[in-house]
């Protein structure tokens, strides 16, 4: 059957879901978007290294096989057919499903389909490459167990492969600069936050801290696609207009202070808009709360309310009430000023609405 209009609607409704979550939900929202486009039992993404001979994956649903299952996974996933014909697509291959290379009464005789997927009761299988890096490959796998997947679902994956890829790729490399980032937060007490520009001061890409020093500071939500607060697309655009693009770094850095905290940023030369790294340069003292505690704390005390925090933070409402009910706990308070007081002292304290704890 020919793809439809409706199939392709359905890639790109799916598509732009994905775009909507935060990194750390990278797998968990990809896979299910895999299989709300092509329907399959379980979806797996796998990271495979042959030469190493070491694998790992992470499935939707997730399925916690046991140990005898997956003693048999790891001792005969390598004689896998579909793996060579991966290996040989890296670069070029679209989706490969297991009928295209074994019949049907061979895999049935095979050793790993007799341990591992009779048991589950998988049948039919697809898989295709989304990225190689240092000998490792990430591939996609589907698994039924119906019907095979038709030249439809082939078509739909296959279409689908680029843009997952370029997805996966984009959130391992978020993952790698928050990492980077906390390490440097670690080093030397501050806090940072990266912004990735794209054209007219529009933000590309942002961290999680860049999100919440921007929304301390400034007015208005910073997330991707929106554009950059006035105050710095005015400053951006002075120094676009005045700064050698030569330079190592794009000086003179935009410094703001508020209640007591100093906020710097500096443009950096990166891709065709640059980047900015921002730095709080006063470290928060030192408190019993969490991290997520302290980011939820930093803008209700900011004068954000728990609606636009929740927005900030991408999680929802009634998730920041909870911390700001664990936070008053843990600094025996019972409102917000009281908690500036108690984090900030007298003078660095941000004037806050004093919403006080309701009583049981």
């Amino acid at each position: 059957m020919a793809l439809g209009a409706s199939d392709v609607k359905r890639l790109l409704d799916a598509l732009r879901e994905c775009e909507r979550v935060p990194g750390e939900e990278a797998f968990p929202q990809l896979l299910n978007v895999v299989s709300s486009v092509v329907a399959a039992d379980v979806v797996a993404i796998k990271t495979v290294n042959p030469r190493g001979r070491h694998f790992d994956h992470h499935l939707h649903p997730r399925v916690d096989v046991g140990t005898d299952l997956g003693g048999a996974l790891a001792r005969l996933f390598f004689q896998h057919p579909l793996l060579g014909h991966v290996r040989q697509a890296v670069g070029n291959g679209g989706p490969i499903r297991l009928s295209d290379v074994v019949p049907r009464g061979a895999w049935h005789g095979h050793a790993l389909y007799q341990e591992f997927y009779r048991p589950q009761g998988i049948e039919h299988q697809m898989m295709c490459v989304l990225n190689v890096y240092h000998g490792t490959i990430t591939c996609l796998g589907l698994n039924r167990t119906g019907g095979d997947f038709s030249d439809t679902d082939r078509e739909l994956l296959e279409l689908a492969q680029p843009y997952l890829a370029a997805f996966l790729r984009a959130r391992h490399a978020t993952s790698w600069l928050e990492a980077a980032l906390a390490t440097l937060d670690g080093a030397d007490g501050s806090a940072h936050g990266l912004v990735l520009l794209g054209p007219h001061a529009t933000i590309s890409a942002v961290n999680r801290a860049a999100r919440v020093l921007l929304a301390a500071y400034f007015t208005g939500p910073a997330s991707e696609g929106r554009v950059l607060p006035g105050e710095l697309a005015a400053w951006l655009a002075a120094r676009h207009r005045t700064s050698d693009p030569t330079a190592p770094f794009l000086a003179t850095d935009y410094v703001t202070e508020r209640g007591g905290r100093r906020l710097t940023i500096r443009l950096f030369p990166h891709g065709a808009c640059g980047a900015l790294l921002l730095t709080e340069s006063a470290p928060h003292p030192t408190t019993p709360l969490t991290a997520r505690e302290s980011e939820v704390f930093w803008l209700v005390a900011h004068g954000r309310s728990n609606v636009q925090a929740a927005r900030t933070l991408r999680i929802s409402p009634r998730t920041v009430e909870k911390h700001l009910t664990n936070i008053y706990a843990k600094l025996g308070v019972a409102s917000r000023t009281e908690a500036a007081l108690r984090l900030f002292g007298q003078t660095g304290a941000p004037d806050v609405a004093d919403t006080r704890v309701p009583p049981p």
